[in-house]
């Protein structure tokens, strides 16, 4: 889905800890097109540097600021098992020193304009960003230019980080939903690198040397590989002339070649099962889902999944929730990933109800897969995917992530179609996303039930080489020194 973690996990931790979310929307209203809602939003300038640098421009909103936002395909899935967590180890390190900027000197100087640089790590994608006053954008690009293309990445920096990375480590694997994630993207994925751990595996990050790291922030960070974003009190020619002047002197050097293999097509059902000292059952179904680069499965899966288990009226909440009484809390959630990916439908429930919950959701899914949605019901999932995509660009740091994200798992322009492309979806449509995808037949399953359980379970204690850290799609625990919770996001601290 979209990058829209934030209130579809409130909804699942509100259900979870027995409140009653207010619906996202009623079943028996009628909702004006999409598109007459979203005129106002501003076109997007795009320019390509000598260098190959991409500059995307979209001026944004009354308030005077501006959101610098700069992307690298430079995440996990462009790590090799040797070089697992070198990734988010650099994000960790970047902000340390340049040979201009000594430690502590890069952010104060964004501090003294006003702002707070941050950072998010996931699969496809690092991104570092900070919002500004418009009259303080370019000496605010002036630093990001700095670190990205200067970057020391020094022994002793490496040494103070380490600990707190296996830090960051620690506190998401207490939490049982993100303990559970890691196993389930282990067995979805065991040859691509989606199924790697994001933030590396522990002995490795303990043993990474610094020349690892240099080697891929050298072959990952360059000119070729970065879209810088401006959104906010700014115009094309005055983004492309400051873009120009912080990175128009970065040597293009060429990017490696991409060589991720496809996941191949997943035949059975894959479970696994786990005891912890926890009073609730968890347990978390992942279904594979299409890329990015599947457009029309793409936009369906949006929808789709929202019918299934978005926002505070759907389907698995209706049923699951309300009706039977079956969990404390579900969520379904879909990331849309420039490989393929997982759909997946999250529960929280009383021990011995775990039979009966995969019964009703594997039950809802067939449902889907048998019968069209209702010409209401698309309206209103519809309806819910326009607000959610509106409240999420009505900032400049929204619009930023929005256009960053998806020029780098495919092109901006996805972002800039996305409200027509879906509002055009048939019920037909919905159903062959839903057929071809959700199979009751091939899933992947991670339980985590009370140690006092009968049913028999591997320890949690027990991780073993299987244990490779996805973070799920509700309630992430990223750590990070401003508001980024995007549940595949590893954040700097």
């Amino acid at each position: 889905m979209r990058l829209w973690p934030s209130r579809p996990a409130l909804v699942f931790l509100l259900t979870a800890f027995g409140f009653s979310p207010v619906p996202v929307f009623a079943a028996d209203m009628d909702f004006a097109p999409a598109a007459s809602v979203t005129q106002g939003l501003s076109p997007v300038a795009h320019k390509t540097l000598a260098n190959g640098l991409q500059v995307l421009v979209a001026p944004s909103g009354n308030a005077d600021l501006v959101t610098v936002d700069a992307w690298v395909g430079a995440g996990t899935r462009r790590e090799t098992p040797d070089n697992n967590g070198a990734a988010h180890f650099i994000e960790h390190l970047l902000f340390k020193g340049t040979p201009t900027r000594q430690p502590g000197e890069i952010d104060a100087a964004i501090e003294d304009l006003g702002g707070s640089m941050n950072a998010a790590t996931s699969y496809d994608w690092a991104h570092f960003y900070v919002t500004v006053g418009s009259s303080d954008t370019e000496p605010a690009l002036g630093v990001l230019s700095d670190v990205l293309m200067h970057a020391e990445l020094r022994q002793q920096d490496m040494d103070q980080e380490r600990p707190v990375i296996l830090n960051e480590m620690a506190r998401q694997l207490a939490d049982p939903s993100q303990r559970i994630a890691r196993v389930l993207s282990a067995i979805t994925f065991p040859t691509h690198p989606y199924g790697r751990p994001l933030l590396g595996p522990p002995t490795q990050v303990t043993s990474m040397t610094r020349k690892t790291v240099q080697d891929f922030y050298h072959e990952y960070y360059v000119p070729g590989n970065v879209t810088l974003v401006l959104t906010g009190k700014i115009t094309p020619d005055e983004g492309f002339a400051m873009a120009e002047k912080a990175f128009g002197k970065w040597a293009e050097r060429p990017l490696p070649e991409d060589k991720v293999l496809p996941e191949p097509p997943q035949t059975d059902i894959r479970t696994r099962s786990m005891v912890a000292p926890v009073s609730k059952g968890y347990l978390t179904i992942g279904f594979r889902a299409p890329s990015v680069r599947d457009h029309s499965q793409a936009y369906a899966m949006d929808v789709l999944l929202t019918i299934l288990g978005q926002g505070g009226h759907n389907r698995l909440t209706d049923d699951l929730l309300t009706k039977q009484k079956l969990v404390t809390g579900i969520s379904a959630n879909y990331l849309t990933q420039k490989d393929e990916g997982m759909m997946t439908i999250t529960a929280v429930f009383e021990p011995g109800n775990r039979d009966k919950v995969l019964k009703a959701i594997l039950g809802e899914i067939t449902a889907l897969r048998e019968t069209p949605v209702s010409e209401k019901e698309l309206a209103a999932a519809k309806h819910s995917l326009l607000s959610s995509y509106l409240f999420d660009v009505q900032t400049t740091s929204g619009r930023a992530n929005a256009l960053g994200f998806y020029n780098m798992i495919d092109s901006y322009q996805y972002d800039t179609a996305y409200i027509t492309k879906f509002e055009n979806l048939t019920p037909a449509q919905v159903q062959d996303a839903a057929v071809k995808y959700l199979d009751p037949n091939k899933y992947s399953l991670v339980t985590l039930l009370p140690a006092t359980d009968p049913i028999t379970a591997t320890s949690l204690s027990n991780d073993g080489p299987a244990l490779a850290p996805r973070l799920p799609a509700v309630n992430s625990n990223a750590v990070s020194r401003g508001a980024d919770t995007d549940p595949t996001n590893a954040s700097r601290l």
